[in-house]
C-alpha cells in the first residue's frame, strides 16, 4: 500500500441534497483547523446541480477531489471514496450534514497506535434548534476500550436506540484498518439500515477504540432526506438489513437480541409514522393499510413482535407499537398526522 499522503481523508457521499445543505457541509470541511487534510466528493449520478456544485469547490480548494460516477446508492458512494482515500485516517460525512470546525484537529490528538477507531458524538441540528445527545449513561469520555467485555458492549450499544452511537460518520476510522479487514460498506444494502450493519461488522474486528463525549457532527433535519420520505423500496432495504445483522451477531446471547428485536420496533414504528401513514404518502388509506399489512407479515418483523420487551421505550411509543400490533390502523393514521403537524408547526416559529 502506497504511504498516505495526508493526514486524514473525508468522503462525502452526494446525491440530490439540497444547495443549502450541500455548500454548508463542504464549507464546515473546508474551514477545518486541521488542514492536512483530503475531501473527497462523491456524486453519486446526482440528477440536479450537486455534481457542479462540487466541481465548483474543486476548482477554489486544491484538497477536494470529485468522483462523478453511475448511482452506487450510498454504500457504493463511501466504497469509492475510501478506495479513492490517501489519508491515514478515514472520516465519513453526509452531504447534507456539517461539522464544528475542531473536529478534526481534535480527533488526530486523540490518536495513538493502539487504536483502531474513535467514536464520537452527533447532535441533531434543525436549524433554529440544536439538540445534543449525553453520553454519560452509556459510555466514559476519553476511555480507551479495549477488553472483550468492553466490545461486545459496544455492539449491545450500537443496537440501542437511546445510545446514539450507530452512525457511521461518527467513527474515525484508521484506513489500514478497513484495508487489512476489507471493512467496506455492503452495496447490496444501499441505504437504510446500512450504517448499522457497518457498525455490527467493525466492531466484530476491533481490537480497541477510544470515545469522546464531544457532539462534532451535526446531523441535519432535511425533509427530502433517505430517512424522512416514503419509499417502499427503502423500507424493505432497512428490513435486509436487519435480516443481515441477525446473521452476523451471536444469537445465543439474549441481551444482544434483546437490543437487536427493541431496534427493530423503533423501525416498525417509523416505517408507520414516517412511512407508510405519512401525510406526504398520497396513497389512499385502504392501500397504505393494505401494503402495511404485507410489511407486517413479513417473517422478521412476525418474530419481532413475539420477542420484543420494549425495554426503555417512551410511553407514547409503546402505545403505538401496540395499536401497530394489533392492526388498529385508523389510530396509527391519526398519530401520523398529528406528528406531522407538530413538526410543521416547529418549522414556522
Amino acid at each position: 500500500m502506497a504511504k498516505s499522503s495526508v493526514k486524514v481523508s473525508i468522503i462525502v457521499p452526494v446525491y440530490k441534497v439540497p444547495e443549502q445543505f450541500l455548500r454548508k457541509c463542504i464549507d464546515s470541511l473546508i474551514s477545518q483547523t486541521l488542514k492536512d487534510i483530503e475531501i473527497i466528493l462523491v456524486d453519486d449520478c446526482s440528477p440536479d446541480n450537486c455534481g457542479k456544485i462540487c466541481d465548483e469547490y474543486a476548482k477554489k480548494d486544491s484538497r477536494i477531489k470529485v468522483i462523478h460516477q453511475q448511482n452506487k446508492g450510498l454504500c457504493g458512494a463511501r466504497n469509492s471514496g475510501t478506495v479513492a482515500a490517501t489519508g491515514e485516517w478515514i472520516a465519513y460525512v453526509d452531504g447534507d450534514d456539517w461539522v464544528d470546525k475542531d473536529t478534526y484537529k481534535t480527533l488526530i490528538e486523540n490518536t495513538n497506535d493502539s487504536i483502531d477507531l474513535i467514536c464520537f458524538g452527533f447532535c441533531k441540528d434543525y436549524g433554529s434548534t440544536i439538540i445534543e445527545n449525553d453520553y454519560s449513561k452509556y459510555f466514559e469520555d476519553g476511555k480507551v476500550y479495549k477488553t472483550e467485555e468492553e466490545i461486545k458492549y459496544m455492539l449491545k450499544m450500537i443496537l440501542n436506540f437511546r445510545a446514539n452511537c450507530a452512525m457511521v460518520p461518527t467513527k474515525f476510522i484508521r484506513r489500514k484498518f478497513i484495508v487489512d479487514n476489507d471493512l467496506y460498506h455492503d452495496e447490496i444494502l444501499r441505504q437504510g439500515a446500512e450504517g448499522i450493519e457497518f457498525n455490527v461488522r467493525l466492531f466484530s474486528k476491533v481490537r480497541s477504540f477510544k470515545f469522546l463525549a464531544n457532539n462534532f457532527y451535526h446531523y441535519s433535519y432535511n425533509d427530502s432526506s433517505i430517512t424522512t420520505t416514503h419509499n417502499e423500496e427503502n423500507h424493505k432495504m432497512v428490513l435486509n438489513c436487519f435480516k443481515k445483522i441477525k446473521k452476523e451477531i451471536d444469537n445465543n446471547d439474549k441481551e444482544l437480541m434483546c437490543y437487536f428485536y427493541n431496534r427493530l420496533v423503533y423501525v416498525i414504528i417509523t416505517t408507520a409514522l414516517s412511512g407508510y401513514f405519512s401525510v406526504t404518502n398520497a396513497e389512499k388509506y385502504r392501500i397504505k393499510k393494505s401494503k402495511y399489512q404485507k410489511f407486517l407479515n413479513d417473517s422478521l418483523i412476525l418474530e419481532t413482535f413475539k420477542n420484543a420487551t420494549l425495554t426503555d421505550l417512551d410511553r407514547k411509543r409503546k402505545l403505538t407499537f401496540l395499536l401497530i400490533k394489533n392492526h388498529c390502523f385508523l389510530a396509527i393514521s391519526l398519530i401520523a398526522k398529528i406528528n406531522y403537524l407538530i413538526k410543521q408547526n416547529k418549522k414556522e416559529e
